[in-house]
């Protein structure tokens, strides 16, 4: 098709030339141009056009030369590119035309420098931010190559490093001003100055122009961690020394107002304070020395508490032989003094397992003492549910007591096995300890319950010989008259007094430690017959003449019950026992066998 349209143009071109030479032709003829003159005027027409179709083609083939030097700029221009921005090469159609080509590579090139100078904008600012922070933080800056395109992964990189930069700062920033706080606040409890310029930056600058670097931060750390420990060592100092004043007033009994009055306005623990308290035990120090006999007593009373705090054994007491020593000095003040340090310590040290041992001595001695109330016979006289709350008590401490035991002895054999030598209480190990106390607690109980037998049987003794002892009062045994005779066994004495004798065999309402199952009891006159219903009428004189006669009645019940001896109605019942008309009958409390009985 390129051929046929080439040819369309040459015959154009023929045509063009032939019209235009017969043109010329006529001209040259009708002007009188000679042939030769034609003919030169023809060649130099056709030199014209020989030289401009001349020019065409060098100026075409310069445009083609340009175009394909561009082509091979751009070609070179794209592959640097490429190769700067590490992306794959760009490679152009191979079917396109030169032009094409050449815009197609020209567009590429655009494309990529502009991500180019993206990227080294990027590059900038995060440099810049990098920079910033690293002034900040005393830290380096991240390194890229300079005179260099850097790669997506490059930046990636540096945008992470630069986030945790400021994850960084952000976070010193925080730690600082808390830690600010705490420093100015301790100065302040210290009463403290700022000493060296570090303290002064820290104390006096803004927030914002400290300088976050590594160092500065534990340097930071450092002053706190200072801070604390002085504040702490003033606190122990300002705690012992207020501590040895009050043990030096107790001592000294000193009262409470002069107490108060040098509290007042004494907190804290600054320097003042603490030279104020050495002062005040300076002053209590020669005061003591003046009472030294009234303070090695008070310091021995101390110690005698922490030894049975310390579950010390006699021979251990013992071997603090200044604890005997009279003669009341200096030197042996400071020996008291260096033993209840010693078993302060001592204490402190094995706090754990004397609170253990002090819970379970807790709770042994209650078991011990429940146990006594479980066994006295008064207990029933107790009203508004007392038993039952003692009966809830005792089976607490009856089921808490075992696993406080076995929780103690875990912890001493942890403490044994972590020490590498044995926890001695009273001088022995906790297992001899513990069975001595279950040993001590079985042998008190056979012992009050043989002391109980002895009772019993010494009771008995004395009820067969004198009777029974009346368990009513004597001020309540005539306030009332039974509204009915109790059905007894009534005998007249040989003496032919009119005295009565009840008898109750197999009475139950006894207590256990009772052993006689007779009771004496005086048997008061039935009272009188009701009267009639006609004599609920009032008659006057009647209500005198009954009190008369109910106070003179009761006078004659208490002579009749005052008269005879105990000894002489039990000789009297025991002698009716003997005659020959109570042959088959035997007394209750008399076994078989008896003498009585035989007789």
């Amino acid at each position: 098709m390129a051929t046929n349209g080439r040819m369309s143009v040459v015959e154009d071109l023929v045509k063009y030339l032939d019209s235009s030479m017969s043109k010329l032709n006529r001209i040259w003829t009708e002007i009188g141009i000679v042939d030769y003159q034609r003919k030169e005027r023809a060649q130099t027409a056709m030199l014209h056009l020989q030289n401009l179709l001349q020019d065409m083609v060098q100026e075409e083939e310069a445009l083609k030369h340009q175009i394909t030097k561009r082509i091979e700029k751009y070609t070179q221009e794209v592959k640097t590119l490429c190769n700067e921005l590490e992306i794959p090469q760009f490679e152009p159609c191979g079917k396109l035309s030169m032009l094409q080509c050449e815009k197609d590579l020209r567009a590429k090139v655009e494309s990529l420098s502009q991500e180019k100078q993206d990227r080294l904008n990027t590059l900038k600012t995060l440099k810049d931010q990098d920079q910033h922070l690293c002034d900040a933080m005393c830290l380096t800056p991240y390194y890229i190559p300079t005179g260099s395109t850097p790669s997506n992964d490059q930046l990636k990189a540096l945008e992470q490093h630069v986030n945790s930069l400021k994850a960084e700062k952000e976070k010193r920033f925080v730690e600082f001003v808390s830690k600010k706080k705490q420093i100015v606040e301790l100065f302040h409890e210290i009463d403290r100055n700022p000493q060296s310029d570090f303290e002064c930056d820290v104390i006096c600058e803004e927030d914002n122009t400290f300088l976050l670097s590594t160092e500065n931060m534990k340097s930071l750390k450092v002053l706190l961690t200072e801070l604390e420990e002085q504040k702490e060592d003033m606190q122990k100092e300002v705690t012992e020394l207020w501590g040895r004043i009050s043990c030096l007033w107790d001592r000294l009994e000193i009262s409470e107002a002069e107490r108060s009055h040098f509290k007042k306005d004494k907190s804290g623990i600054k320097a003042p304070l603490i030279e104020a308290l050495k002062v005040e035990i300076a002053k209590c120090e020669k005061l003591k020395f003046d009472n030294i006999q009234r303070f090695v007593e008070g310091m021995r009373k101390e110690i005698v508490e922490w030894w049975d705090k310390c579950f010390f054994s006699r021979e251990q007491r013992e071997d603090f032989t200044a604890y005997f020593n009279e003669n009341y000095t200096e030197a042996l003040l400071d020996e008291h003094e260096r033993e209840v340090k010693k078993l302060k310590k001592y204490y402190e040290d094995h706090k754990q397992m004397f609170e253990s041992l002090e819970k379970w001595d807790c709770f042994f001695r209650q078991m011990i003492e429940m146990e006594r109330k479980a066994n006295d016979p008064n207990r029933f006289n107790n009203r508004g549910g007392k038993l039952l709350q003692e009966e809830k008590a005792r089976k607490k401490v009856l089921k808490d007591l075992p696993k406080i035991e076995e929780d103690l002895k875990e912890t001493v054999i942890k403490w044994e096995a972590e020490n590498g030598r044995p926890f001695l209480v009273e001088g022995v190990a906790l297992d001899v300890f513990v069975q001595r106390q279950w040993e001590a607690y079985e042998e008190q109980k056979v012992k009050e319950k043989e002391q109980r037998h002895k009772a019993k049987a010494r009771l008995m003794e004395e009820e067969m010989i004198y009777g029974s002892k009346p368990s009513t009062p004597a001020k309540k045994r005539f306030l009332t008259t039974p509204t009915k005779t109790p059905s007894s066994k009534l005998r007249k004495l040989e003496d032919g007094s009119s005295s009565r004798i009840s008898v109750q065999l197999n009475d139950t309402t006894k207590t256990p430690m009772s052993c006689s199952k007779i009771q004496h009891s005086s048997v008061f006159a039935s009272p009188a017959m009701k009267a009639p219903m006609s004599a609920s009428k009032y008659t006057p004189g009647c209500k005198t003449t009954r009190r008369r006669s109910l106070r003179g009645n009761r006078k004659v019940l208490s002579e009749r019950n005052a008269g005879p001896p105990n000894t002489a109605l039990f000789s009297h019942t025991t002698r009716n026992l003997n005659h020959p008309t109570r042959a088959s009958c035997r007394s209750s409390m008399m076994p078989r066998g008896s003498p009585s009985s035989k007789a």
